[in-house]
């Protein structure tokens, strides 16, 4: 035995290696957090939930092509919220991100992966299976439950947007309205009242810039660099494809400012570097966003957006003949008599996922 002489060591606590109650202790964990209405960290990001059919303009609001598993709410991670925040007061004066999808669900990850499949093989029935998933994929990530290969929407990494942009009359009114949604001591029922009137000038007002193409067009023109191929090849733009060109740039460059990585084929979605898909187009060896579910917090404010959009609904339909028993449904009912339709939109342009047409 070899002994150590004239040393004295500190003494071993009595306690040292205590372990009680270890499984309490939180593991570090990048958390969803809501986007736009009645969110604490990124409420004043503009949603439209393109496949819950949130808004008149989703092909995904009509019966026939409702998405099993969508949601009202849009989700992302913590981090992609915060970089969202800075894209928008990078913006020029007047023009706003509109945020169509976010975080998604397996179960709408493969619809939707699944319902373009069907498309293009409807179209080339002669393609085989390997070339359709291949061509699929291009605009529809194959939906994964594989921990080490998840699709970049069910990370919570992804975001496809655009932008649009107010008048000055329209962009004041929105300001003023965004200054009195920072009033903590506000009460939901009167914060919802007047959420439903920024919309409202957002729904009516706001037009998407002219990127080339509509939201989710399924073809080739949607390629991130569509008109830069053009230039490079020596093509001469016309003045509609030099403004798409330039609105292009605009998005790229504010995003990718705000921290995240472009996607080649579609020129609205971008990822966080944490992603698989975001690690790869930066150069990273690794990623840190996995697969993941909604939380306790993330159902329940998803529920009490549909209990809200419910109740709005219900005293729309109403009409003159609607009875108010709670400040929360004075505070809709006010809103929608001055605002109207709540799910009605001019100006933002977006096609049912499917390939295009020759």
């Amino acid at each position: 035995m070899v002994t150590v002489e004239k040393v004295t060591y500190p003494k071993i606590p009595l306690d040292a290696g205590q372990v009680q109650g270890w499984k309490d202790i939180p593991i570090s964990f990048e958390p969803l957090v809501p986007l736009g209405p009645l969110s604490r960290e990124a409420g004043f990001l503009m949603t439209s939930s393109i496949y819950f059919g949130e808004h008149s303009n989703s092909p995904y609001a009509h019966d026939t092509n409702k998405l099993e598993g969508s949601l009202l709410t849009l989700f992302a991670r913590r981090s992609v919220a915060r970089r969202l925040l800075v894209a928008e007061q990078l913006l020029p004066a007047c023009h706003h991100l509109l945020i169509f999808d976010a975080y998604r669900p397996y179960q709408v990850q493969e619809s939707l992966h699944d319902f373009y499949k069907q498309k293009l093989r409807e179209k080339y029935p002669a393609m085989d299976n390997e070339t359709l998933e291949c061509e699929t994929q291009k605009y529809v990530s194959l939906p994964s439950k594989d921990p080490a290969r998840p699709s970049p929407h069910t990370t919570g990494g992804s975001v496809d947007l655009a932008i649009v942009k107010l008048d000055r009359t329209h962009e004041e009114e929105l300001l003023q309205i965004r200054s009195r949604l920072t009033d903590v001591t506000l009460t939901i029922a009167r914060r919802v009242g007047l959420e439903m009137r920024l919309s409202a000038i957002m729904r009516s007002h706001a037009r998407m810039l002219d990127f080339g193409t509509a939201f989710d067009h399924g073809g080739e023109k949607s390629a991130l660099a569509y008109y830069e191929l053009k230039i490079a090849a020596g093509e001469v733009l016309t003045d509609a494809d030099r403004l798409a060109c330039n609105n292009r740039r605009l998005l790229f460059g504010i995003m990718t400012q705000a921290g995240f990585q472009p996607y080649f084929a579609e020129w609205w979605h971008f990822n966080a570097p944490e992603s698989q898909m975001g690690a790869a187009t930066a150069g990273l060896g690794y990623a840190t966003l996995g697969s993941v579910g909604l939380d306790e917090s993330n159902i329940a404010h998803e529920n009490t957006r549909l209990k809200i959009r419910q109740e709005a609904r219900r005293l729309q339909r109403e009409g003159g003949q609607a009875v108010v028993r709670t400040a929360l449904q004075y505070e809709i009912l006010s809103a929608l008599r001055e605002t109207g339709d709540p799910g009605l939109v001019e100006g933002w342009p977006a096609e049912i996922i499917a390939p295009p047409e020759e």
